[in-house]
């Protein structure tokens, strides 16, 4: 339950991938790290034997909605370049893993960040722009610094069950479901299938694609918006034009 104790959150602490990591997104500050519960946790994490395969990856909670931890869930800081061996040696063998969740732990019932649904400030923020419906854990918590309501699916594809989630937040606040996956080809063919999911269970809209906003964001990463950049995409959400499905 207190995993995080033995986190590192200060890049000069880490290993080098992991320090890279967090430097290349600036919104994983320390206190980021800290409000969120996540953090590098370092091979040698202590003389116990706490966090098993999570060693050596940026862990992060998975907590219920009413802000217990579920489970804690793994990004490999190394992952860019075992995938990038992985493709220049033909594919060979299994695919790296990005995410390790725990064996067993069915993350399609839950969404990243749904303690928040139930406070009123996020509540009212979601009301005006709508509810962001990110992929991952990153796009949350940079999308949270810049004032966005959001929660992530850790995925490119939707379940039953979120949707439904989703479904019932936007009943009892009257917020229309937004979704922001990348703003590159493959994000937005995601996003789309998204889309047409949620479309099924509630009002439903693309918040941004490579198209849309005069092709301004082509190519962008959900969690690379700026503050500034959000305000530019905000009016579209909150204007009757964006109420549109």
């Amino acid at each position: 339950m207190n995993l995080d104790a033995k986190f590192v959150v200060d890049p000069a602490a880490m290993s080098p991938k992991a320090a890279s990591y967090f430097r290349h997104r600036p919104f994983l500050t320390p206190e980021a790290c800290q409000k969120w519960r996540m953090g590098y946790l370092p091979r040698d994490a202590g003389g116990d034997r706490a966090g098993g395969t999570m060693r050596g990856k940026i862990v992060c909670p998975m907590l219920s909605d009413n802000g217990e931890v579920l489970t804690w869930f793994g990004r490999d800081p190394e992952y860019e370049g075992k995938h990038h061996e992985w493709i220049v040696g033909g594919k060979q063998g299994n695919e790296p893993e990005k995410y390790h969740f725990v064996s067993g732990f069915q993350r399609g019932l839950e969404l990243f960040g749904q303690h928040r649904l139930e406070d009123g400030e996020f509540q009212r923020r979601a009301t005006e722009t709508g509810l962001l419906v990110v992929p991952g854990p990153n796009d949350v918590i940079a999308l949270e610094a810049l004032g966005a309501p959001a929660v992530g699916l850790c995925a490119m594809a939707i379940t039953a069950e979120q949707a439904e989630k989703l479904a019932s937040f936007s009943r009892e606040t009257g917020s229309i479901v937004t979704v922001m996956f990348d703003c590159t080809e493959e994000g937005e063919l995601a996003a789309r299938v998204v889309v047409v999911a949620l479309a099924e269970h509630c009002p439903v809209r693309l918040g941004w694609s490579p198209a849309m906003h005069g092709t301004t964001f082509r190519g962008r990463k959900t969690d690379s918006l700026t503050g500034e950049e959000w305000e530019r995409i905000r009016p579209f959400l909150v204007g009757p034009r964006g109420m549109e499905l």
